[in-house]
């Protein structure tokens, strides 16, 4: 099968990538870190590491902030339509790499944030694989470092994903709703409670997942709306549910995840515990609002016709 690599081998800058042009792009355009962070559902300070990790790579900047605001550099000026000529340029040839793929056979990409749709992944995945046996799906396991940014440039048709908000860019279907567990060290004072109230551990360094995830999907992992206005501290940022129960385990920080993670992914050294006053993990099959493949609409049916019979093998989940 083709694929688009997101790293641009421009002479020199090995580590560019499109995203970052992406973000070039969007703080040109508003002028502002903020809006372009909004319009592309990260946090400001995502935006702001990314532009100057692109500076960094060109050894050029790009911006100029002050009093009176946001200004493009004349290198900045300069390179603007070179970023919109690259970023037309990729999605021309991811486009055409798709249509070549569909035309020699029928691959469907999914992308598994996390565990997915917990104990139903492999329920929705069989069935839809006998519904539509002249369909080959291609399972990757997302790394949240890259946030939704692969069903955006193509890389995935469809994703499982935890979606605690809607995104306009991404057609979303909720499946069910499931708690949410702490994971804290073997060793931790709570890790043999029954349960334990989420402020028990506010003033703990957490595990998160990286800036680059939505930032609504950051905020609800960190339980941000809980803490009413404190700032959380951030021990560690995990890239997979893996690094999430090392960080946890090793090093002896706290946060959250579904309870179905400890339950199907348990860690040495980790001790999961019931969370009260925990938001809700949402579960949900996505794929991109325009522009999407008929059978990535497929897969979200059919999860909805597993969720709608199976429900029940998902300890506490509430139908969406």
């Amino acid at each position: 099968m083709m694929c688009v690599s997101t790293h641009l081998l421009w002479a020199g800058t090995d580590d560019m990538e499109l995203r970052n042009l992406r973000h070039f792009v969007a703080v040109a355009d508003t002028l502002n870190f903020r809006v372009a962070g909004e319009r592309l559902f990260l946090t400001q300070s995502a935006i702001t590491r990314s532009i100057a990790v692109l500076e960094r790579n060109l050894g050029v900047q790009l911006f100029v902030r002050d009093r009176r605001g946001v200004t493009l550099t004349n290198d900045g000026a300069q390179l603007l339509e070179r970023a919109r000529r690259i970023l037309s340029s990729a999605d021309e040839f991811s486009y055409a790499a798709r249509t070549l793929t569909a035309t020699s056979k029928r691959h469907l990409r999914i992308g598994l944030y996390g565990n997915g749709l917990a104990e139903l992944t492999h329920r929705v995945l069989r069935e839809f694989c006998d519904r539509f046996p002249d369909t080959t799906l291609q399972i990757r396991d997302a790394d949240f470092a890259n946030g939704i940014e692969p069903l955006l440039n193509g890389e995935y048709d469809v994703a499982f994903l935890r979606a605690p908000v809607d995104l306009p860019v991404l057609h979303t279907v909720r499946l069910f709703s499931e708690p949410m567990n702490l994971l804290v060290h073997e060793s931790h004072r709570l890790a043999s409670a029954p349960n334990a109230d989420i402020r028990e551990i506010f003033d703990e360094p957490w595990v998160t997942l990286p800036p680059s995830i939505p930032s609504a999907w950051g905020a609800s992992w960190l339980a941000v709306d809980q803490r009413h206005g404190e700032t959380p501290q951030i021990g560690a940022v995990a890239r997979t549910e893996v690094e999430f129960g090392a960080a946890v385990a090793y090093r002896k920080l706290s946060g959250i995840v579904p309870a179905s993670v400890p339950r199907l992914r348990p860690h040495p050294g980790v001790a999961a515990v019931p969370a009260l006053g925990a938001p809700l993990s949402h579960v949900a099959v996505a794929y991109p609002a325009v522009g999407y493949r008929p059978d990535a609409a497929a897969v979200a049916e059919v999860a909805l016709s597993v969720t709608s019979r199976t429900l029940h093998l998902v300890p506490d989940a509430e139908p969406a």
